[in-house]
């Protein structure tokens, strides 16, 4: 793709980042005692995890005294060393003893980091020092080892703004469009004589602002003929701007798939993409890598589409499109900064 035709498709979008849980490593990469760089959502970060109390931090990865990258220091306990100058920094941003600023407290720019389930995630905001007004919540299913982790998938960089993933959740028609077809797990070979019968729906949280659902309860068309024993029931759970994405696969007489998709922007049209699943012991692993799989082989069919859009920030109408406008309006709260789509606040009326 040219770079004129990605500043052009870039400014048809909203901001690229919105506020929220971030992925930006994989919780085993960084040990106790261990730092590594990161880049993503427009920022250079300095992860580290102290040696006494295995605690995850993030830091801007230029020292505030001449620019060392700091993930080349050594983690000093609690503490990240610099290894230009010995600095040290702890996991709140704190510069600690600097040799030529002790009656001036440093404070470096920093992040909330927690593990979750596997992951390093952040919270992002485009308010400097901002805390997470939300907390990203416990699995007890997990925690109590009745969801066991299953496995991982590393989908690499897909080109397409991260607002497309929650768009896409509302717009219902191109279910059958796109998705329809029976595909093998993890191909993009169709099985033509397979249909797949989709019945979505969209909804917010009453309790919690910042979640939303979207729940499909599909079955199989065979030839013609719609076997209602093979319904399912998978509640797809946005924690907060499809940053992080919860998915709960139901299969009748079974058991539960857990599923966390995440999109980590890299640039404002590249997403880093990440899949990482539990289940109940009992569910075969050849059922979850048919379940997970065929996930995957629907989904890469969305990401040729979001590859080569633009955005519309006035879509014209479509009875029964989906929620389209409610969508838009809880999306904007990850803006505070500013609209998620057009300055006047206008939406399409798709809703």
């Amino acid at each position: 793709m040219s770079d004129n035709l990605t500043r052009y498709r870039e400014r048809t979008y909203p901001p690229p980042y919105p506020d929220g849980w971030y992925r930006v490593a994989a919780s085993g990469e960084i040990k106790a005692g261990e730092a590594k760089h990161v880049q993503c959502v427009g920022e250079q970060i300095a992860l580290f995890r102290s040696k006494t109390s295995g605690r995850i931090a993030a830091v801007d990865a230029f020292c505030p005294h001449l620019g060392a990258n700091l993930a080349h220091g050594e983690v000093k306990g609690d503490r990240l060393q610099c290894p230009f100058h010995g600095w040290q920094l702890d996991g709140n941003g704190r510069v600690c003893d600097p040799p030529h600023a002790k009656d001036r407290p440093l404070l470096h720019r920093h992040w909330e980091a927690i593990d979750y389930y596997g992951m390093v995630m952040i919270y992002h905001s485009a308010r400097q020092g901002a805390q997470a007004p939300y907390r990203l919540p416990a699995e007890p299913r997990i925690d109590e080892r009745e969801l066991v982790y299953r496995g991982r998938y590393d989908a690499g960089e897909v080109d397409m703004h991260i607002i497309e993933f929650a768009e896409n959740s509302v717009d219902f028609h191109h279910f059958s469009e796109l998705h329809g077809t029976m595909r093998i797990p993890w191909t993009n070979i169709e099985l033509p004589w397979i249909r797949i019968l989709h019945e979505p729906s969209w909804f917010l949280d009453d309790a919690l602002g910042h979640v939303a659902y979207f729940q499909d309860d599909p079955a199989l068309e065979i030839r013609g003929r719609v076997y209602e024993k093979t319904r399912a029931r998978a509640l797809i759970t946005f924690l907060g701007p499809g940053s992080i994405v919860k998915f709960e696969f139901q299969i009748p007489k079974i058991g539960e798939i857990t599923m966390f998709q995440t999109h980590t922007p890299l640039e404002a049209l590249r997403q880093r993409v990440f899949f990482r699943w539990f289940a109940a012991r009992k569910v075969p692993r050849i059922l979850i890598s048919y379940v997970v799989g065929n996930w995957i082989s629907q989904w890469r069919q969305d990401v040729e589409i979001w590859k080569n859009k633009i955005y519309r920030q006035r879509p014209p109408g479509v009875a029964g499109e989906g929620p389209l406008g409610r969508m838009r309006k809880w999306y904007r709260q990850f803006y505070p900064e500013g609209p998620a789509d057009d300055p006047e606040g206008e939406t399409g009326n798709g809703g």
